[in-house]
């Protein structure tokens, strides 16, 4: 069984069939997305590289939605960072919930900062 779904399969063909692919100004584009294609395979070996793939494409399509629509760069790094809260909201609170309680700010012992 596939890890992409029929519409992903299709998607990603269409790129690759796409001339604006091969335009030597997307040259430059590939190199980089190579790189962090790499970089993410080596950063997350636990998670399976075509997850990972899945991700960025319904990512990238999002943020070209999003920018179409005429959504401002940051606004929409504010959306996937909140998206990313709340994907990660069990496993921070586990984090947390291990992690020593403060000193409080009247303790002698309580370092200065």
């Amino acid at each position: 069984m596939s890890k992409l779904t029929e519409d992903e399969r299709r998607d990603l063909a269409d790129i690759l069939s796409s001339p604006e692919l091969n335009d030597p100004r997307v040259h430059a584009d590939r190199e980089v997305g190579q790189q962090l294609a790499d970089f993410f395979r080596k950063d997350m070996p636990d998670v399976d590289e075509v997850v990972i793939g899945r991700v960025f494409l319904r990512t990238a399509v999002t943020m070209t939605q999003l920018g179409d629509a005429g959504m401002p760069l940051e606004q929409i790094a504010n959306i996937f960072t909140l998206s990313a809260l709340d994907l990660t909201a069990l496993e921070l609170a586990r984090g947390i919930e291990a992690l020593p309680e403060p000193a409080p700010r009247d303790d002698p012992a309580a370092p200065e900062g």
